[in-house]
């Protein structure tokens, strides 16, 4: 058996030990009002006194697109030498600014581009991993293991902002990220959990407590 199926199996052993009901999800935020393609493996115990099974919540339909939450976003900017912030007083929109740098072979793998009628690739806590802008096209198939960027449409290819990458885990815009370098900023909004998602589990947990 694999290390990850046994460190499972032992996690669900030892809450059950400890008198929980364990239930658990393979989940997709993108069923739960999240523009992203996320999944996630969610892991509910109730102790056993409580008599209560964890169910998951019921999926949203239509299912949100990049479209639904970025393609009204004013200009955004590339990030200063170094990835240094540009401040948000030098911004049309708090924290709308982006990584610049090169893209790694292991980057230009795969296609990197979902369109606008898309959910957004996962959200990764890394400025490097991050998805590019649906303005530009879907990346040139080469060969296996190799993309390129359309060419004449070089232009067309950055990274989503941080920004961006916030609306995309359902973060308010009156929620305001504060970093020197626009690498942590990547990092804090790809390292939490989509607001919305959490949100739905929330609320089926709430109830089950009444």
């Amino acid at each position: 058996m694999p290390k990850h199926q046994i460190a499972f199996q032992k996690i669900l052993a030892d809450f059950t030990a400890l008198d929980y009901n364990v239930s658990y999800f393979l989940l997709n935020a993108n069923d739960f009002g999240v523009p992203q393609d996320r999944k996630r493996v969610i892991i509910v115990g109730y102790a056993n006194y409580l008599g209560k099974t964890f169910q998951a919540p019921e999926k949203i339909t239509p299912k949100l697109v990049l479209k639904d939450v970025i393609s009204n976003l004013p200009s955004s900017k590339p990030a200063l030498d170094k990835n240094m912030t540009n401040g948000d007083a030098n911004l049309a929109f708090p924290n709308h600014e982006y990584m610049t740098g090169g893209f790694s072979s292991i980057y230009m793998s795969r296609n990197r581009v979902r369109s606008w009628d898309e959910p957004s690739f996962t959200i990764q806590a890394g400025g490097r991993h991050a998805p590019i802008h649906p303005q530009a096209p879907k990346m040139e198939f080469i060969e296996q293991d190799k993309r390129i960027f359309v060419r004449g449409q070089e232009n067309l290819y950055r990274r989503l902002t941080v920004r961006e990458c916030a609306k995309i885990q359902t973060f308010p815009d009156d929620f305001v990220f504060k970093y020197r370098y626009v690498t942590d900023g990547y990092k804090m909004v790809g390292n939490a959990v989509p607001v919305e998602f959490a949100k739905q589990l929330a609320k089926i947990i709430f109830n089950d407590m009444i």
